[in-house]
């Protein structure tokens, strides 16, 4: 009897979101928590959601925050591209023609200057770097005391190296930022290397842990006044608005303004604990989840850049090697950028082990990428397209990168054609199935990039189902999308 009665009552919770009667965001907590109990977690995602669309309504971010990321841990997406050759008009739609913005592609950047096994090398460490990714870096930067000469030496290096430098320039406090001697001095050291400079000023003032933070408008003036004496004396600067990717409801209140603005940036690292905390998790987030807010934002009007970014392969809660977590992560977000996220025109690396350099409190990961062999041999697979760029220029190259369309549900092909799938799911490696009128044609592993060819001669005309299925380590369909393929000889 008392099971019936269990039964009964859980049978009614599940039907009241249908009788809609379920209207408070506990009770869709609720619900999606059992529907994670239950293994549902399509309908988990949905409860998550809908929780998390009345806290936005009320106002309340943060809230709404936790809930969309507790939707983006049991949320299976399943994504289709052709890879092709962009047109004009993809060009145009992709290219904000901002200074320094790459028609299309991505440039790869990262901080190497606490990589001590790159200082170890005989070789300038970003040719030591490139010789261990296989890829030659487009950007490199490093950090700027407000108050500090511009770093002339170490600048002039990089644009000896046809690299262009970023410099992460952050005041104590604003009041120091004025339109003085140093400013001006600044600039036309800045102006003196003759190439384009990145220059983030005063990043992560969404963040309460800048001594910036706290007054919007002021840092509004003083972002302006950067802005303009750079523009009247250094104007191979590119000036960098970059916030960290929480918490998100306050970043609107800092942005100086499109005509102060070259670039929007965002910072964001992928760790297996949060703070080191065991009970905050954060192996099942993806890092293209932390990028979705700012993209949303501003990547129509802005290119954007991922300022820093790194993944822990070793923490200090317990030293276990995570380096498969790492690899996972770092490919799954560069992955993610051609096909999902085409207006990130640049991705920054912190290749640096914090649990030796950071400030004491802060010691707590190393993101060091060449301390890692799986790290690197991830980095320089998923590096070696031609849409990640090795040089800072604003000209089309003969030979245009790689384009990634979207297809929305149905695709014509003819002659030959290549596919690929992107796929996230609740578990950090589903193995994605690619059938083709019910015959498996391609089977992977992800993250790993999952490519099929059709070859339209081998094939009847007419149309044809492609499905796409995601499984589990159970071997449960953790998702299934089908597209109609149409063969045209």
């Amino acid at each position: 009897m008392i099971r019936c009665f269990r039964i009964a009552v859980l049978l009614f919770c599940l039907l009241l979101p249908l009788m809609g009667f379920c209207t408070s965001a506990a009770e869709y907590r609720q619900m999606a928590e059992q529907y994670v109990a239950r293994g549902n977690y399509a309908q988990a995602v949905e409860y998550y959601r809908r929780e998390a669309a009345i806290y936005r309504k009320l106002g309340d971010g943060n809230a709404a925050k936790v809930e969309e990321m507790k939707a983006e841990r049991w949320a299976t997406e399943i994504e289709l591209f052709l890879e092709t050759r962009p047109t004009a008009e993809e060009l145009r739609a992709n290219d904000s023609g901002a200074k320094g913005e790459p028609v299309y592609g991505c440039y790869v950047g990262a901080c190497l200057a606490y990589d001590r096994n790159l200082q170890r090398s005989e070789h300038p460490v970003a040719d030591a770097f490139a010789a261990l990714t296989g890829k030659k870096l487009a950007v490199c930067y490093d950090y700027c005391r407000y108050g500090q000469e511009f770093p002339l030496a170490w600048a002039t290096q990089l644009c000896q190296q046809a690299i262009t430098p970023q410099i992460a320039w952050e005041p104590n406090n604003m009041s120091a930022v004025r339109d003085d001697a140093y400013l001006h001095q600044f600039a036309r050291d800045a102006a003196s290397c003759g190439s384009p400079i990145f220059l983030r000023f005063a990043c992560e003032m969404n963040g309460e842990w800048t001594p910036y933070h706290g007054d919007p408008v002021l840092y509004q003036e003083k972002f302006r006044l950067v802005h303009d004496v750079m523009a009247r004396l250094a104007p191979n600067v590119i000036m960098v608005w970059c916030v960290n990717h929480i918490p998100e409801d306050n970043i609107d209140r800092y942005y100086p303004g499109d005509a102060y603005v070259d670039w929007v940036g965002v910072n964001f690292y992928s760790v297996y604990y949060h703070d080191n905390n065991r009970k905050r998790p954060a192996v099942f987030e993806s890092p293209t989840s932390y990028l979705k807010h700012v993209y949303q934002r501003y990547a129509a009007r802005k290119p954007i850049a991922i300022c820093e970014y790194g993944a822990t392969h070793r923490d200090t809660i317990d030293g276990v090697d995570r380096s498969d977590f790492a690899a996972a992560k770092l490919t799954q977000l560069l992955l993610a950028l051609p096909r999902l996220y085409p207006r990130v025109k640049m991705i920054d690396l912190f290749d640096c082990n914090n649990i030796e350099y950071a400030r004491p409190g802060r010691q707590l990961n190393n993101y060091c990428v060449t301390d890692s062999p799986s790290l690197l041999f991830a980095l320089k697979r998923a590096t070696a397209p031609d849409y990640y760029l090795s040089r800072v220029s604003r000209e089309a190259h003969t030979a245009l990168p790689t384009y990634h369309r979207r297809v929305a549900s149905a695709i014509t092909v003819t002659g030959h054609t290549t596919l690929s799938a992107w796929v996230k799911s609740y578990e950090e490696h589903p193995t994605a199935i690619c059938l083709l009128d019910g015959q498996e044609i391609k089977r992977c592993t992800i993250p790993d990039d999952c490519r099929m060819h059709i070859v339209a001669e081998n094939l009847h005309p007419g149309t044809h189902t492609l499905t796409l299925v995601v499984r589990d380590s159970k071997g449960q369909n953790a998702g299934k999308r089908d597209f109609v393929v149409t063969v045209v000889k």
